[in-house]
């Protein structure tokens, strides 16, 4: 008697509720929209858009600090440790230190 009130009750709430399945998605409008938007290029874009010429600055001014550093006379070890700080931190206490130069003009007398 149970197992006929229990088929009884499920295919009523099965009758009463019907799920739908879909084994495909359809396309809807939101998916091309979001093709569209990428042929404009990188997201990232849209928030910093002078992100390619502040990159290329940066690489400017670590090829002209590297060759400052290239000139100085120190040890290899030493210039060795100032590029690893130039690279990973930019302008480090370290570099400021060995970049810092003392310049002393003699005066031209008439």
């Amino acid at each position: 008697m149970r197992k006929i009130l229990f088929m009884l009750f499920s295919v009523c709430i099965w009758g009463l509720f019907p799920f739908s399945t879909n084994a495909q998605e359809t396309p809807t409008p939101n998916k091309t929209k979001k093709l569209v938007e990428e042929d404009e290029g990188p997201i990232m874009f849209k928030f910093e858009p002078d992100f390619v010429s502040k990159n290329e600055k940066k690489k400017a001014e670590i090829a002209r600090t590297r060759s400052i550093i290239d000139t100085l006379n120190i040890s290899d070890r030493k210039r060795l440790k100032l590029l690893r700080d130039l690279y990973k931190n930019g302008i480090s206490r370290r570099l400021q230190k060995a970049m810092l130069v003392e310049n002393t003009y003699d005066e031209i007398e008439d």
